[in-house]
């Protein structure tokens, strides 16, 4: 039956593979019945019969005199019919023409008359040649017309041959899928047979299987049972071995946590006898590390190197008997097995009596504490450096003095003395040359002051409180010799100085704080004066120096308390006479005094060392700014000297262009020429970082410096800025125009960008456009406004003004 059904499945695919070659034919033949298979030789040859009509058309209407038609018209009909006549030797079309003798011979001579009329269609309505032509042609007329026909038989007769082929082929595929009907009816039968007995093998299959599984349940049923002993003899096991690994891991971990205490521990019973004691006890007094239970505790006091155990153990016992608990502190000798330890250890000792008669002490050795509580008290006090007092004990010594000196009725002074040039010791000897020298002065100051109280107040500066001092002036002299005469500090010899400045009570100040604050006047005027310099107290300084206070500490808060702004002063470019970006500019405006100028904070933000945090707020506001304006206006960001000591330039910009989304393109930021006069190498590498992430740099108030054109040797900048000095004479000054055409023309011919600020007036303008510089800025074209009000277009009545584009 097997063999049976695999003869029927081949037969099948034979049959199957007969049928698709079969349909492949019929498609085969049917294509070929395709009209424009038939037809492509007669369009071919009716377009030439038309064209050459067309051709004969042109050329007798060129004979007639008076007709508009000429050689142009002819040469046109003539390529026409070319191109169409070339279509007869297509391989299809041609294949077709060949089976027709006197069609072939046509196509010949029509392509022998169209070579031997090409040449004389340009002189084709001279006398003469028109006629030639068309007596050459006239032959062809009846030829190309049986040449249509032949074309049209040829095509009929293989549309007749391809329909009778196809016929057979239809035939054909008649006979092959009635086998495959026939022979799909004998392999369905099969396989209902089959099925048939698939079915009946199934069914014995599950009854087999039901038997199976009845007796898999009962064997399963047996199986659950003797699982569930002993599971139930695990459990039991389980437990036992989870009870011996924890009473196993407490044991371990009473045993670490006893001998890590960081204090001693031991524990006596009634019997007077050892319990435990830990390894910081054996350490503490000299013990074997491993304890011995039940031994009596006086035999642990015989084992002992030394006698601290036992001292400790009789003041114990003595002050346990009169009140039970206690806590004691008392000095050792360090253990004989730790003789490097020094001096005398200070234990504190915690007794505490148990039920059974027994007790339990704990022993901590605070040596190292109790020195650290001595050494901070110290140090809250007094300077480490020196060991003279600090400002908070000063303040407390000044208080008492002052008390005194009121009790009393005599004078009292405060000088105040600062080392001058401290700064370049501590940098250019080091830093242990410039402790040196702090000690130093600080020893010559105490032997100069008597019995006054001399302080480091920080830093580099001292003070004395010098009670009784009826002309302090001369003190404060004395105080300054003392100090000068040479010294020697890391192979370096110095000769100090100092500033001095100094108030009296009561003539300067009533309390101990104003005279503490107008002799730090007094010294701040003196160090403003020069090296060595002493000053008195006088009110008007310190109301000065009072201001700049205040001042500073509002700036310290301006940043917090969101009272700095950006304003935006337009760049126009000179020859279009259009904003193509804006400088920002800082304002600050304080609550309680108003607009501060620039000119006020800004200085003082660079020497309070602020001006880094300040600088890196503009910097990032002024791009966050800039990326939601329209277009693809710049934005000239400018960097102060000591922005480049105090913040790291190259990482804020990143920062603030990842930030805001601004191209780094769109970023300008200028600097002045003292930014490369100290460590020019250093910041010639930050500028080159920057301008290689496509920042532009400029540089400021150019031509006011000392070296500006060594510096654009050294640093290829982006754009110079003409200071607006030279445009504001440039009216009353030709030297100044002069300037400003060099400057333009210098920027010109190093690929720079000039602009010239502080343009305040058409001529000025002008005189900038004329001289070539590329941009101008100035209250001209408008004062610097904060976002909300700026303008990104020049206003409507510019062209009023007189300028125009250059």
């Amino acid at each position: 039956m097997k063999a049976g059904k695999i003869v029927v499945l081949g037969a099948t695919c034979g049959f199957l593979a007969a049928a698709i070659q079969v349909s492949v034919l019929i498609g085969a033949r049917q294509a070929e019945l395709a009209p424009a298979a038939r037809c492509d030789a007669c369009l071919a040859t009716s377009q030439v019969e038309i064209e050459f009509a067309r051709l004969e058309q042109r050329i007798a209407a060129a004979l007639v005199p008076g007709t508009a038609v000429g050689p142009a018209d002819v040469r046109l009909r003539f390529d026409a019919l070319a191109t169409r006549a070339a279509a007869l030797d297509l391989p299809a079309i041609r294949t077709v023409l060949d089976q027709d003798t006197a069609a072939a011979a046509t196509r010949e001579r029509l392509a022998g008359a169209l070579r031997a009329l090409g040449p004389d269609i340009a002189r084709i309505d001279q006398p003469g040649i028109g006629e030639a032509a068309l007596a050459a042609l006239a032959p062809l007329d009846f030829d190309l017309s049986r040449l249509s026909a032949a074309a049209d038989r040829a095509g009929l007769a293989r549309a007749a041959a391809a329909e009778a082929e196809l016929a057979r082929l239809h035939r054909i595929l008649t006979a092959v899928l009635a086998c495959l009907f026939a022979l799909g009816a004998v392999l369905l039968a099969l396989l209902g047979w089959h099925n048939r007995q698939l079915g009946l093998a199934r069914d014995g299959q599950q009854r087999s299987s039901e038997k199976l599984r009845a007796a898999s349940a009962r064997l399963a049923a047996a199986t659950a049972e003797v699982s569930t002993v002993n599971a139930q003899l695990q459990a039991r096991n389980a437990v036992l071995d989870r009870r011996d690994r924890e009473l196993g891991l407490q044991n371990q971990r009473f045993d670490a946590a006893l001998n890590n205490m960081a204090v001693a521990l031991c524990m006596v019973d009634g019997n007077d006898r050892l319990v435990v004691y830990n390894r910081r006890f054996a350490e503490l007094f000299g013990l074997a590390l491993a304890p011995i239970p039940g031994l009596l505790f006086a035999d642990l006091l015989g084992m002992a190197t030394g006698p601290q155990l036992e001292q400790v153990h009789a003041r114990q016992r003595a002050l346990s008997a009169e009140a039970g608990d206690t806590n004691f502190i008392q000095e050792i000798a360090p253990p004989a097995a730790a003789p490097h330890e020094g001096g005398p250890r200070t234990v504190s000792v915690s007794h505490r009596p148990m039920r059974d008669g027994g007790w339990l002490a704990t022993y901590e050795d605070v040596t190292e504490r109790r020195q650290a509580e001595s050494r901070i008290a110290f140090l809250a006090r007094h300077d480490p450096l020196t060991g003279l007092c600090n400002r908070a004990f000063f303040a407390e010594q000044l208080d008492a003095v002052l008390a005194e000196a009121r009790r009393r009725g005599t004078p009292l002074a405060v000088i105040a003395l600062d080392v001058d040039g401290f700064k370049d010791v501590n940098e250019g000897h080091g830093p242990a040359a410039g402790d040196a020298l702090l000690r130093e002065v600080g020893r010559r100051i105490v032997r100069a002051a008597g019995d006054g109280v001399v302080a480091r107040l920080g830093g580099d500066e001292f003070a004395v409180i010098a009670p009784g001092a009826a002309a302090p002036g001369a003190l404060a002299t004395r105080l300054a010799e003392a100090v000068g005469g040479p010294f020697a500090a890391g192979g370096a010899a110095l000769a100090p100085t100092v500033s001095v400045g100094y108030a009296s009570w009561p003539a300067d100040a009533s309390s101990a704080e104003a005279l503490t604050r107008h002799a730090e006047s007094a010294l701040a005027a003196a160090k403003g004066a020069g090296g060595g310099a002493i000053r008195a107290f006088a009110p008007d300084r310190d109301a000065a120096r009072r201001a700049r206070r205040a001042l500073e500490a509002d700036l310290r808060q301006a940043l917090a308390n969101r009272e700095f702004t950006l304003a935006f002063q337009p760049l126009v470019d000179t020859r279009r006479v259009a904003i193509t970006g804006f400088e920002a500019l800082l304002r600050w405006h304080h609550p309680g005094r108003g607009a501060v100028s620039p000119a006020d904070f800004v200085p003082l933000a660079e020497e309070i060392g602020l001006i880094g945090e300040i600088g890196n707020w503009v910097l990032g506001e002024a791009c966050a700014q800039a990326a939601r304006w329209p277009g693809d206006f710049t934005v000239a960001v400018n960097l102060s000297p000591a922005q480049f000591g105090l913040m790291d330039v190259v990482s804020s910009a990143d920062e603030a262009l990842a930030r805001s989304g601004l191209g780094a393109a769109r970023l300008e930021l200028e600097i002045t020429e003292t930014v490369l006069l100290d460590d020019g190498e250093h910041m010639l590498e930050i500028l080159h970082a920057l301008r290689a992430r496509g920042i532009r740099i400029a540089m400021d108030d150019f031509g006011t410096g000392h070296s500006s054109l060594s510096y654009l040797r050294r640093f290829p900048f982006d754009k110079i800025k003409i200071d607006q000095s030279f445009v504001r004479d440039m009216a009353t000054r030709p030297d100044c125009i002069t300037i400003v055409r060099s400057m333009a023309a210098l920027g010109a011919s190093l690929g720079m960008t000039t602009t010239a600020e502080g343009v305040e007036t058409p001529e000025q303008f002008a005189q900038l456009q004329a001289a070539g510089c590329d941009q101008a800025q100035g209250y001209l074209f408008g004062r610097p406004q904060p976002p909300a009000q700026m303008s990104f277009a020049l206003g409507a009545d510019w062209a009023s003004r007189g300028v125009a584009a250059a």
